[in-house]
């Protein structure tokens, strides 16, 4: 298939979920939907507390010279898994792209960075808010057989490190010094010497 060009969506995060029936220490779990033109997929599975989720998962769809003429908006539907009923959205975003596409045709590249869209519920009220990034790249040709390419981008774990546990646990000792003698005395070298 051949494309004029490329639409690519950085989905971010999600702040502010929490609704008056979830329990505030319960973590779910959640996944996005996107609805691009006549493409639907899905993001991965995050699981975490409703106050922010992180997804951080980029997504390329490409659109015929007729999909950059007609598509107008880009819809994104925040669903969570219940394990014992079927799963429920949570929210919508409707994300209009149609001037990006136009402009980016033009400029032949557009970047939006990742911004805070409104998370619309199903009685038509705003609670939180969806961070997604645009990007538009035109005159771009694909091979035959991709017509949607999706990865991930690896996700910035919390690092919970040695250090902070022994700077809590041994306060007055540094702990790149505790490692040196750790590492010494494994090498089978002991810390007493022969008389």
């Amino acid at each position: 298939m051949e494309t004029r060009g490329v639409l690519e969506l950085l989905l971010v995060s999600a702040e502010d979920l929490k609704h008056d029936h979830h329990h505030p220490r319960r973590s779910k779990r959640h996944y996005v939907t996107i609805e691009c033109g006549g493409k639907i997929v899905s993001s991965k599975i995050t699981q975490g507390r409703a106050k922010k989720i992180w997804w951080n998962e980029k997504f390329r769809f490409p659109l015929s010279d007729a999909e950059c003429k007609e598509l107008a908006k880009v819809t994104l539907t925040i669903m969570e898994i219940d394990k014992f009923a079927e799963d429920t959205p949570v929210g919508e975003t409707k994300v209009h792209v149609g001037e990006i596409i136009s402009e980016g045709g033009e400029r032949k590249f557009l970047q939006v960075k990742p911004a805070p869209y409104n998370v619309v519920l199903e009685d038509g009220t705003y609670k939180g808010v969806l961070k997604l990034g645009i990007k538009f790249i035109s005159s771009v040709t694909l091979a035959p057989s991709t017509d949607f390419v999706r990865w991930s981008v690896p996700a910035r774990q919390p690092s919970v490190g040695y250090g902070l546990f022994l700077n809590f646990a041994c306060p007055n000792i540094p702990w790149r010094r505790l490692f040196f003698f750790c590492s010494r005395s494994s090498d089978g070298r002991s810390g007493n010497k022969d008389l």
